[in-house]
């Protein structure tokens, strides 16, 4: 019965349509072969394997190399194949509070570098500030072979999210925070709002420091 039923499913069939391109996240081996294959479908090859990749969006500045949110990425790396797109909401000086992110090990061989960031004095140096925060989780994660991309975003955060969604698919976003109630993020209650308006689950992380 499994078997008529694997080979009874069209595999041209769900790519008829381009836009079915756009969902695919496995791929399927079997002997000779490789094929991708949307999540959820068979793929009409006996003995073969689907692998699901889980794609998290991560919304952090200031926080970006917090230790909770580095142990939280540990976990999702360790449950099985995921991809990362970061946004940092690009804030604007007067909107900072003064953080200093620790150096930490999160795993052998990837050095998350320890860094102050003091208030920024003006709109370009919180700016640079940001980047210089994404460059070092994007080349951390790298590091580690993890698919990931990011960029700086409006500092308005959920008019951040909101374009990243428009453009990709996300499975979950991870919204990392000062704490309260320090956090401008969470007075506004963004992870709430987020998850209301894109139907997605969120998870908060609100830092220590």
């Amino acid at each position: 019965m499994l078997a008529d039923a694997l080979m009874a499913y069209d595999l041209d069939r769900a790519f008829r349509d381009p836009r079915d391109l756009e969902d695919m996240i496995g791929i399927v081996a079997s002997p000779g072969t490789w094929r991708r294959v949307p999540e959820g479908r068979f793929c009409g090859i006996l003995d073969c394997r689907v692998v699901v990749m889980r794609r998290y969006l991560v919304v952090a500045n200031q926080t970006l190399q917090a230790a909770e949110l580095r142990d939280e990425l540990r976990e999702r790396i360790s449950a099985g194949p995921c991809s990362f797109f970061v946004i940092v909401p690009d804030t604007k000086a007067a909107q900072y509070d003064p953080v200093a992110a620790g150096g930490v090990l999160p795993q052998p061989g990837m050095w998350w570098w320890a860094t102050y960031y003091a208030r920024p004095a003006t709109d370009e140096e919180a700016t640079a500030q940001a980047r210089q925060r994404l460059s070092v989780m994007l080349d951390g994660l790298a590091a580690l072979g993890v698919p990931v991309e990011g960029d700086l975003g409006s500092s308005d955060p959920m008019e951040a999210i909101e374009k990243v969604c428009a453009d990709r698919q996300v499975d979950e976003i991870i919204v990392t925070a000062l704490p309260q109630p320090v956090s401008r993020w969470l007075r506004a209650d963004l992870p709430h709002q987020a998850e209301r308006r894109f139907g997605l689950p969120v998870t908060t992380i609100a830092t220590s420091y």
